[in-house]
């Protein structure tokens, strides 16, 4: 199955990282930081597209993200 959702700047760099270096230790910072940038992104991305689309609420938005980046674990 092909996968159509767009890949975040976040993803991408995550991706960066894990393929060029080598990480030490378990990764569980690594993770921690990973989706903590992540959903900060995700806001970002929904309020961008509150403050473009008017009138339109949280679900919407949360509609849109998940609909245009698949919001899941990638």
């Amino acid at each position: 199955m092909t996968n159509n959702k767009q890949q975040t700047a976040v993803e991408w760099f995550a991706q960066q990282l894990y393929d060029r270096f080598t990480m030490k230790g378990d990764g569980k910072l690594y993770q921690l930081l990973f989706e903590q940038a992540k959903e900060m992104e995700k806001e970002q991305i929904q309020d961008a597209y509150k403050a473009d689309t008017y009138p339109i609420g949280d679900d919407e938005a949360e509609q849109y993200y998940e609909q245009t980046y698949g919001g899941g674990n990638k």
